[in-house]
């Protein structure tokens, strides 16, 4: 049983997951009983080590019990293999999420750039998701210019995405497109002091404390798991891999699925939300051959959506439409699939 934002206040404290923590730290810090974390200790909904008399409690098992996410949730759309679509459904489910009325935040990683081509957007070079990887750009939590050098930064790249004449639901989503410049830093592994994870996520928390407004982030990764995926997954919440109907398709999901293992010691709230299969046809064989493979995978089997995407060839085309297919053509097969595969996301995500 988790704790939600109503049972508990978060305080200042910044959990660090490797650090132990007293019982008495965190039940004043987060303003819950003493008595009620006791209870939890011993009916191990909370994990804890007893210390003689006294119980420590380690970073990330009171991060992953407490379940307390702050700020804008996080969806990272990846897999490890090209051609599987993954623009393409990033773009489509977070203006989904926007015509229900949120305010949606896309970033780009994947220095091909394929989600400005999708939205119509026009690409400045010096407004791109590079700048917020960018070290020489940034500065310390602890700086006396951290907040106003974010502040500026992100007021900066947040752009609205141009939408006269289309649906209102892009009015409500802001993008921060990709360039090339992102293959330079991902050569050069950042050449950052700080580990290279850890980039993108110091990234996000400063735009919770200068623009509270965006309530979800969605975003697209290279098809590597190189550091810009990496960036992803560390600053992550809930993680879809959109996959080909192809044997090959699965080694990228395997391998996927191997390094978030081994992220979820560093990010306890990334969880995975679905595994979407692209360019299903339940008519052929290879569809069935590959679900059942899947599902014989102790790896991949607990994470496969019931939903998935047609090989519709409008679906794979869609920077020709000019619009995501949502808006495009929103009573295609293709349309209401996605909303099925968001459906089943959202599910998991909760």
């Amino acid at each position: 049983m988790r704790m939600t934002d109503r049972d508990v206040r978060l305080g200042d404290m910044e959990i660090d997951p490797g650090k132990m923590y007293t019982l008495r730290e965190l039940a004043e810090e987060f303003q819950v009983s003493e008595r009620t974390l006791t209870r939890k200790l011993e009916t191990q909904e909370l994990r804890g080590y007893k210390v003689g008399a006294q119980w420590r409690i380690k970073g990330r098992d009171w991060m992953s019990f407490s379940g307390v996410v702050q700020g804008p949730h996080v969806y990272v759309v990846a897999n490890a293999k090209g051609g599987a679509g993954k623009s393409t459904f990033t773009a489509n489910l977070a203006v989904l999420r926007a015509q229900e009325g949120r305010r949606v935040l896309l970033l780009d990683l994947d220095p091909q750039g394929h989600l400005a081509t999708l939205l119509r957007m026009p690409v400045d070079p010096s407004r791109t998701t590079a700048q917020l990887l960018d070290e020489e750009l940034r500065l310390g939590r602890t700086h006396p210019q951290f907040q106003e050098r974010w502040r500026t930064l992100w007021t900066d790249l947040l752009q609205p995405i141009p939408h006269e004449g289309a649906d209102d639901a892009l009015g409500r989503v802001f993008l921060v497109p990709a360039h090339n410049d992102l293959q330079d830093l991902e050569r050069a592994n950042f050449h950052r002091t700080k580990p290279v994870e850890y980039a993108l996520k110091e990234a996000i928390a400063a735009l919770s404390t200068v623009n509270p407004d965006i309530d979800e982030i969605w975003i697209d990764t290279p098809p590597n798991l190189g550091p810009l995926t990496r960036n992803a997954l560390m600053a992550g919440h809930s993680l879809l891999s959109p996959f080909a109907k192809s044997d090959l398709g699965l080694d990228g999901l395997e391998r996927l699925m191997s390094l978030v293992e081994q992220y979820l010691e560093f990010n306890p709230y990334l969880r995975i939300a679905g595994l979407a299969m692209n360019f299903g046809n339940p008519r052929t064989i290879m569809h069935g051959e590959i679900r059942e493979t899947i599902r014989q995978r102790p790896q991949l089997a607990p994470y496969l959506l019931e939903a998935y995407v047609s090989e519709a060839e409008r679906f794979n085309q869609a920077p020709r439409l000019g619009l995501p297919l949502v808006l495009a053509e929103p009573n295609s097969v293709s349309a209401n699939e996605l909303r099925a595969v968001l459906a089943e996301v959202m599910q998991r995500a909760e």
